[in-house]
């Protein structure tokens, strides 16, 4: 079942016949994007039961994150029909929520298998610094090198737990403070075309409450690089968290938050450290530990050789355990095209594969 009609118009030299394939334009709905505000969303679903509220509210982030605000894959991710999931958004419905809830259900029980989650001791750790964020409107910070899994599960941890209050955003280089506006923006459903920087940070307050997250991740990039630069942008995300009550997560690699600490600018720095109620630092060295959970997900008793090789790669400089991660998966899938489960080779020609730039062919 479609929204929109087919319409009868026959055409002409500048516009298209309108059919099955060209539906013609109705209410509004002609374009493939949720077209709710947030306001709306949550005015409407007042009206439901806390469980619903709470589905409803992580098929919201689901949607903008994940579906890229279509109509069209959310329609095809729950098997319901927009007119029917619009009605529900904006507290229109008024029947039972019970099989659409379990749609919803259903829905996160696939984005998990499609998003799986190593549990090592780092990424236990990174869970629970989100966990005192969200459970005390906290300004906390997540401090490590690169490849130990912070990003992943960030966002793995927003869309799995909290999805529908949780703001994720990546910080681009050289962010501005128009930029992160547009990207938390984005991300709360709130259009910027033909707004003014303001107008937006107005609606920004007006969308973010204590029940929110925003995780900013790569927020060194909100740091100035110079002593003279603007502090702007990092200022929005002091300003939400003090006047919504919103939990802010920052994380960081090791270079941008000790130059917070030392740079030109330390001395105006402090007053976010003052803010920060938990700061977790990621330690350089890789856990033997963590080796061991990641590849015994790929094959639960594996030989020790393997783990010994494994951590000797996590200990490189080439990613540590993201690219190990990468070459068990490449390993996985080819033992897996042979019928058979993961080897110690797999994974050693997996590694050659990749130090080589892959196969070129043979003369």
């Amino acid at each position: 079942m479609r929204t929109r009609n087919a319409g009868t118009a026959t055409g002409d030299e500048t516009h298209a016949r309108h059919n099955s394939e060209n539906p013609a334009p109705e209410a509004g709905m002609s374009r493939d994007v949720i077209n709710i505000g947030l306001n709306i969303f949550r005015t409407g679903i007042r009206r439901y039961s806390e469980q619903e509220q709470e589905l409803l509210e992580w098929l919201w982030g689901y949607t903008f994150d994940v579906l890229g605000n279509s109509k069209i894959e959310l329609e095809r991710a729950l098997g319901y029909d927009y007119k029917f999931i619009y009605d529900v958004l904006t507290g229109a419905f008024d029947g039972s929520l019970e099989t659409f809830c379990a749609a919803i259900i259903n829905l996160k029980a696939k984005a998990a298998q499609k998003m799986p989650l190593v549990g090592t001791i780092v990424t236990k750790r990174i869970t629970e610094a989100l966990d005192y964020a969200r459970d005390f409107s906290a300004m906390v910070t997540i401090q490590g090198p690169t490849g130990r899994g912070k990003t992943y599960t960030a966002r793995y941890w927003a869309r799995m737990n909290n999805h529908g209050r949780t703001r994720y955003i990546r910080i681009p280089s050289g962010c501005t403070r128009r930029v992160l506006v547009t990207l938390l923006c984005q991300q709360c459903g709130i259009g910027t075309a033909g707004h003014k920087t303001y107008q937006l940070e107005l609606r920004l307050f007006k969308a973010f409450t204590a029940r929110n997250v925003i995780i900013a991740d790569e927020a060194g990039h909100l740091i100035p690089r110079t002593g003279s630069g603007s502090t702007a942008a990092i200022e929005l995300l002091r300003d939400l968290h003090d006047m919504t009550g919103c939990a802010v997560v920052m994380i960081f690699t090791d270079v941008y938050l000790s130059r917070m600490k030392t740079g030109e600018q330390a001395d105006y720095f402090e007053q976010f450290f003052g803010r920060i109620k938990f700061q977790l630092t990621i330690p350089e060295r890789v856990f033997r530990s963590e080796v061991e959970e990641v590849v015994k997900s790929f094959l639960p008793d594996p030989p020790a050789r393997m783990i010994e090789y494994a951590y000797s790669l996590a200990l490189q400089r080439d990613g540590k355990l993201r690219t190990l991660f990468e070459d068990l998966v490449r390993a996985s899938e080819w033992a897996s095209r042979q019928n058979r489960a993961l080897s110690f080779d797999d994974l050693r020609l997996a590694v050659e594969w990749r130090r080589s730039g892959g196969v070129w062919p043979e003369e």
